[in-house]
């Protein structure tokens, strides 16, 4: 009876533990929710353990083997030589920069101008710096100082691509535009102070052909024989080695060197941004690009830009040869949300906005909510104007206040939201953009009002989220270059030209030419292809139309500085600059190294200046963890969580600085998928 009795107890216990689970999760649940109300009436943001517990659709490998967190805040200064790392003593494989290999070519360039080449006898070096094929540079010297002009024959006209520099004795001539697997005929003109022809001569430049993969990278469709651009570039997205073609759909340049995701961005000082490959840092989403090139088309690298939360789709000056504004990525369970302002000169952030700051926790649910896909500067206003496309939205903020001067989209979007106030008021009927890149305000005057703005935009005309919010969407298979005329001070908007277009539900941009008066259409994405229209903007007429093989970010004319190319290479000594998150000091330490070592096809690990790269899979890693004697550093990427699985085929090849940290001897180890890993290597900073 008494076995019976305990038995009975022990049922009845066993109930009521299984009653209480229910009970004990909507207790927390309501828990969460008395919080989150207590965050939101106080004004605070709920912090991210609160809104990761609220999730479970993340995958991927967050184990520690030491608790330690990393404040992503905490950003280490690259420029700031402080002296730590500088003599770093390891096996671990040392690779130059970018910067590094182009000054030791055009040094040795220099040696040779001094060997005094003539008029009569030129060298003629091809591909000088080994990554822009289509290139050359003429070496020589004259008795008296003269300009030099050079012609690229085209197979018309129309297509010859010409070049002039400075006066000089001594002369380091740039060849832009040669043609892929042929003899270039090139023609020299040496100039006097009028600038008029003193004397002349042809020369012979042959080439290799192109590789196999870009051989049919574009196809002419419709060429009138001449374009409002000499050379058009082509670049990101599939296109991973950027190229350049004439009026006749012919390539006249191209790098061998690949980029990254968005490729190059467009220098004022008609050099470029290189988005460079050698380093990402995992997000909540695909991996972000870290790693800067400033960047000529011969191939020189002048500075090298760390930015710790990765760049994606844009990177402008504030004003020429002012500071760069870039779209980078919170990192706190959110990604492409933040504009940053770098200091140039230093690399160091100097102002921030969040978009979250502006539009609090409407969309938080959603990793990528934002999307920022466009930014610009307006100096005469200090305003910058972003796009953020899975909002649907267009904004004009002041830069200084972080106030909303005004948004651009469909008013259905934010009808009856706090943010209905600042959506312009359409003047007349016409339909809105629906996922739009490359939002710019022009210089031109385009509606004949000086009281107006205009605003010109690539319309993908696309919609994936938001439908219920947006019922006047209708889908039709085109997409549109858009101008809008914008009246400020009435806030209100006129949509004053619609030209459709190739439908691309992605990437993609629209250029207006001022001095032609023409109109371009670069359709980056028509599924694994695109399309570039060059368009009369008054009349809508088709004037050129190429098939571009691969799809790709963006396209744009390709504006040369032949004097700054044949100028030697002036390379700072801090021209490494920007910020990386930096690993944590901890007292914590691992008590015996791992028995088993990653093999380095799993984990791979390289040098770059005062960097270490890991490269792995994306999200494998959690922690690089580094231990000597006498300290411990750990790089912790536990709290970046992964949304979507299928990322996890991407790599990365993660930069952790060394700067900072002790002199010491230091083993390299790894939380591998949550495995504990030695590296086998180690260094020693002296």
């Amino acid at each position: 009876m008494k076995k019976k009795g305990r038995k009975i107890l022990l049922i009845i216990i066993v109930v009521v533990l299984i009653l209480m689970i229910p009970v004990g999760i909507l207790g927390w649940k309501k828990r969460i929710g008395i919080y989150n109300t207590f965050m939101k009436l106080t004004g605070q943001e709920s912090s991210f353990e609160v809104i990761e517990k609220l999730r479970s659709d993340y995958t991927g490998y967050y184990k520690q083997k030491l608790k330690v967190k990393m404040d992503r805040d905490n950003t280490i200064k690259i420029q700031e030589n402080d002296q730590s790392a500088d003599d770093v003593e390891t096996t671990i494989t040392k690779e130059a920069t970018l910067v590094e290999t182009s000054l030791e070519i055009d040094q040795q360039l220099q040696a040779e101008q001094e060997n005094g080449y003539t008029w009569e006898e030129p060298m003629v070096i091809s591909n000088p710096y080994q990554i822009s094929p289509l290139t050359a540079v003429v070496l020589f010297d004259t008795e008296d100082s003269c300009g030099v002009r050079f012609t690229v024959k085209g197979k018309t006209e129309a297509a010859d691509i010409s070049g002039e520099v400075a006066a000089a004795t001594s002369h380091r001539v740039p060849i832009i535009g040669l043609y892929p697997g042929m003899e270039n005929t090139v023609v020299l003109e040496l100039l006097d102070s009028q600038g008029k022809t003193t004397d002349l001569q042809e020369i012979k430049i042959t080439t290799d052909a192109l590789p196999e993969n870009m051989q049919d990278a574009v196809t002419p469709v419709q060429t009138s024989g001449e374009s409002a651009f000499e050379l058009t570039m082509v670049y990101g997205q599939r296109t991973h080695y950027p190229f350049a073609y004439d009026c006749m759909g012919d390539i006249r340049w191209y790098m061998s060197r690949e980029t990254a995701n968005y490729g190059v961005f467009m220098l004022s000082n008609h050099r470029m941004i290189w988005q460079d490959p050698a380093g990402y840092v995992p997000s909540v989403h695909k991996p972000q690009t870290t790693n800067m090139y400033e960047m000529d088309y011969l191939g020189r690298a002048y500075r090298m830009y760390y930015i710790s939360g990765g760049v994606h789709h844009e990177v402008i000056e504030k004003e020429p040869g002012g500071n760069l504004l870039v779209l980078s990525s919170s990192m706190k369970a959110h990604v492409e949300d933040v504009i940053q302002e770098i200091d140039r000169e230093t690399g160091e952030v100097v102002d921030e906005l969040n978009l979250k700051d502006i539009f609090g926790d409407k969309f938080a649910d959603r990793f990528d909510w934002a999307h920022l896909n466009t930014v610009s500067y307006q100096p005469e206003e200090g305003t910058i104007l972003v796009n953020a496309r899975n909002i649907e939205s267009s904004v004009k903020i002041d830069w200084a206040t972080k106030e909303i001067k005004w948004i651009l989209c469909d008013p259905y979007f934010w009808k009856g939201s706090e943010f209905e106030k600042y959506v312009l008021i359409p003047d007349g009927d016409f339909t809105y953009h629906y996922q739009p890149h490359s939002v710019y305000q022009l210089s031109a005057d385009l509606d004949g009002n000086p009281d107006t703005v205009e605003i010109s935009m690539f319309d993908n005309h696309y919609l994936w989220n938001h439908k219920s919010e947006l019922p006047s969407y209708e889908a039709t298979g085109y997409s549109y270059i858009l101008v809008y005329s914008v009246d400020e001070n009435a806030g209100t908007v006129k949509q004053i030209k619609s030209i459709p277009t190739a439908f691309s539900n992605i990437t993609s941009n629209a250029v207006y030419d001022e001095e032609s008066n023409h109109i371009f259409s670069m359709s980056g994405h028509i599924k694994t292809t695109g399309k570039t229209f060059e368009y009369d903007y008054d009349t809508g007429e088709v004037l050129n139309e190429f098939d571009i093989a691969t799809s790709f970010y963006r396209a744009s004319e390709m504006l040369i500085d032949y004097n700054d190319l044949a100028t030697p290479m002036e390379v700072e000594n801090d021209y490494i600059k920007g910020e990386l998150w930096q690993p944590v000091s901890t007292n914590k330490k691992i008590n015996s190294a791992p028995s088993e070592t990653i093999s380095s096809d799993k984990v791979s690990l390289k040098i770059m200046g005062k960097t270490l790269y890991v490269g792995t899979d994306d999200h494998r890693i959690s922690q690089v963890i580094f231990q000597s004697e006498n300290n411990t550093y750990v790089y912790d990427l536990s709290d970046i969580r992964l949304y979507l699985k299928i990322v996890m085929q991407f790599h990365e090849t993660i930069p952790i600085p060394l700067q900072g940290m002790e002199a010491d001897t230091y083993n390299i180890y790894v939380m591998y998928e949550d495995n504990f890993y030695n590296t086998g290597q180690s260094f020693s900073i002296k």
